[in-house]
């Protein structure tokens, strides 16, 4: 048997095909991996034999496969860039089409649809806050105006407005008083897209809280630009606090992303009152800080596959899955407990896959190397 991954977006130098070498699920089943970005990808979804996803050439190759054009159905998805960017590509059309399939995929697709409007974002953050306080969610606060007519009031200067949904500091400008307010807004006229303002903060710091399955990292970053951009940005590990993994497990399973994601959430710190304002939440296209990226792509190979043995349980598995659902409903054993021990099991099964291959590998060589020696001594 044989289970096909496909990884869509990212960095195109990023080697999947070696990430996955040699990875088996439980311990029998090939893994296949293929790579290419949203405008390399084309793809139909048919309600009786599924999802048909087709390549093109790479303009940046791994793998052999990948200097010609080919089809195949993947079994799982690994998305790992947004499919809007800021220069007019739009490939959303693709992900309604890998929706109507539903293929397993990391992020989940609800999530990755969710994610494409931050205001629907800001809506499920504003839920966690609405539950947890403000003290306890620190939410920045925000307006939404669906065009440049509804541009009328505003609250405070100065502010930092953003137009649509835009990435890396694009489509946004701080404004420092309202004739600056009303001049942007006739720019806004111009074009057809909501946009959003938040209270510029006057920030000393901002950080990053980074959630690959559980696995956390906390940073803190410098910057001369006020968006916290620029070849100036610095930045340090610090301790993830454990107000830190409440914020943003909240958040993750606000937007649908569940426990099993990939996600990051950018706050500020405010250098006038001392308080920690949340800003954003970013989903499975995060970039990964370089210190740690080795680190942080082996983690996201095991939420892979840990993920797809999930999707794709073996007969053993169903029936220990089967026994503890059977269990759960006579004891009070909570649930979030049985799901982190699943999870520990299926960790555990994919290192015992690993290690057996390794040592069938190892075995291999060194039999090979006793039939060499075997060899040399008939001709002594």
């Amino acid at each position: 048997m044989v289970k096909k991954i496909l990884v869509i977006g990212g960095n195109p130098h990023l080697d999947w095909f070696s990430l996955f070498e040699n990875e088996l699920l439980y311990g029998t089943e090939e893994i296949q991996v293929d790579m290419g970005m949203w405008d390399e990808l084309q793809m139909t979804s048919y309600s009786d034999s599924g999802l048909v996803i087709n390549l093109k050439a790479a303009s940046v190759v791994h793998h052999e496969k990948q200097k010609s054009n080919r089809s195949f159905t993947p079994d799982f998805l690994l998305v790992r860039s947004a499919n809007r960017g800021v220069f007019s590509q739009d490939w959303r059309n693709i992900l309604y089409g890998l929706m109507h399939s539903n293929v397993p995929c990391i992020n989940n697709l609800e999530s990755l649809y969710i994610c494409q409007e931050k205001p629907i974002v800001y809506g499920r953050l504003r839920q966690v806050q609405k539950r947890l306080g403000k003290d306890n969610f620190p939410l920045i606060e925000q307006t939404y105006y669906p065009s440049w007519e509804s541009m009328t009031f505003v609250s405070t200067f100065p502010m930092v407005a953003k137009v649509g949904t835009a990435h890396a500091g694009f489509g946004k400008m701080k404004l420092e008083e309202r004739g600056a307010f009303d001049d942007f807004r006739s720019v806004v006229a111009l074009q057809n897209n909501y946009v959003t303002a938040e209270p510029f903060i006057e920030w000393d710091y901002d950080f990053r809280i980074q959630k690959i399955g559980n696995n956390y990292r906390a940073f803190r970053r410098f910057s001369t630009n006020w968006k916290g951009k620029g070849m100036q940005q610095k930045d340090e590990d610090i301790v993830v606090e454990e107000r830190y993994k409440l914020w943003i497990d909240e958040a993750s399973r606000a937007a649908s992303m569940g426990d099993n994601c990939i996600c990051a959430l950018d706050g500020v710190h405010s250098k006038v009152d001392g308080k920690e304002y949340l800003i954003e939440l970013n989903d499975s296209a995060i970039g990964l800080v370089t210190r740690h990226k080795e680190e942080d792509l082996l983690h996201i190979r095991d939420l892979v596959m840990t993920s797809l043995a999930k999707s794709y349980p073996s007969k053993d598995n169903n029936e220990t899955m089967v026994g503890t659902e059977s269990k759960q409903e006579q004891s009070s054993v909570d649930s979030d407990e049985v799901q982190r021990l699943k999870e520990e099991i299926e960790k555990l099964k994919l290192q015992i896959s690993r290690e057996t291959t390794r040592a069938n590998k190892l075995e291999e060589k060194s039999n090979k190397s006793k039939d060499n020696k075997g060899l040399l001594s008939r001709f002594k």
